[in-house]
């Protein structure tokens, strides 16, 4: 079958609902298809808490309790689900939390960017065609374009710089901070999310998801599924 990009497919879960995964950000190389995953259990959580995580908690509080299960639990990401921006003064001093970026026409193209980031630095740069590149735009002159290697810090005045062009405008019509870099500060915006997710193994080859949906800026339920 035809080959697709592990964050094609990431971007693919974030945007549908109900369909999400254990996706990390980690392995950007092009795979095919993934096996299936058989859903084991799954419970709905609405009262208490779960993993430090209470119910009607504020999502700072929750970003929080996530980031200690970096030790405790292994959790190695954060997806938050439709953290879409329209402008790019939104992302002034957000695009350096943020593992996993995707950028690209309203209607979604083949041609949209998705950068990983790694320590601070742009890991890698694809298309959602598949296509790995050193930098983006491919014909604007390096000083200008966003290429591998890059400080995290310097994406936004590339950003400002790159939409300024008529060719590359359309490409920030809508913007999606999609894996949040839980070794960072928390990012306010994050709260209008309806959902985050994450998740770790329990065993060998069985791994639990964890649900966290949003209502206003407080945890309204915890779906909590396993599966392998």
């Amino acid at each position: 079958m035809k080959k697709t990009v592990f964050g094609i497919l990431f971007a693919f879960i974030l945007i549908v609902s109900g369909c999400q995964m254990d996706v990390s950000p980690d392995n950007v190389e092009p795979i095919v298809d993934p096996r299936p995953i058989v859903v084991i259990s799954r419970d709905s959580i609405s009262s208490g808490d779960y993993l430090g995580m209470a119910i009607n908690g504020k999502a700072e509080n929750i970003y929080s309790a996530v980031q200690s299960l970096q030790k405790s639990k292994g959790v190695s990401y954060l997806n938050i689900v439709s953290n879409f921006s329209m402008e790019l003064i939104d992302l002034q001093n957000r695009l350096a939390l943020y593992q996993y970026i995707l950028f690209d026409e309203s209607k979604g193209t083949d041609s949209g960017i998705q950068l990983n980031l790694e320590s601070g630095k742009v890991k890698s740069i694809y298309l959602n065609s598949g296509k790995q590149l050193t930098q983006w735009p491919e014909k604007l002159n390096s000083e200008s374009a966003i290429r591998v290697g890059d400080p995290a810090e310097k994406l936004y005045g590339k950003f400002i710089v790159i939409r300024n062009k008529s060719q590359y405008a359309s490409k920030f019509e809508r913007i999606l901070l999609a894996t949040k870099d839980l070794s960072l500060s928390y990012d306010p915006l994050m709260a209008k999310s309806p959902q985050w997710y994450f998740a770790y193994s329990i065993g060998s080859d069985v791994h639990e998801m964890v649900k966290i949906n949003f209502h206003a800026g407080n945890v309204s339920s915890i779906i909590v599924e396993r599966y392998k």
